[in-house]
């Protein structure tokens, strides 16, 4: 008979805080993921907005000022969320996903006004 305390189940999570902890740095480190990626995209399209003619750019470049102000926020709330308490990071998560949505939506703003530099 194995103790609560036993450490094979503490590897494998089953004490409960040990669970919201895994399950929180779980959400930070897949929040991590997803940010570094759309940081890749927009050094991409930072690069490709350097390529179009100045007029166009001169009208894209607040709106990636915008994308990267949200990035940023993203960012902070990622901050916040690995800061937080076992108890109290899961009520962080609505205003991540507020957050998360906001930026995806922009990046995808973004990339569409980019694609369309004739329609500017």
């Amino acid at each position: 008979m194995r103790l609560p305390g036993d450490p094979y189940r503490r590897l494998l999570g089953f004490r409960g805080k040990e669970m919201q902890v895994s399950k929180r740095d779980d959400y930070a480190e897949r929040m991590k993921q997803q940010l570094d990626d759309w940081n890749t995209d927009l050094d991409r399209l930072e690069a490709k907005l350097s390529e179009v003619a100045e007029p166009v750019r001169e009208k894209l470049e607040p709106q990636l000022s915008k994308v990267r102000d949200s990035y940023a926020s993203a960012r902070q709330k990622l901050r916040e969320i690995r800061g937080a308490g076992e108890e109290s990071w899961e009520d962080l998560t609505d205003d991540a996903e507020h957050v998360w949505k906001t930026l995806r939506q922009s990046i995808n703003y973004f990339k569409s006004q980019l694609r369309r530099p004739d329609q500017q």
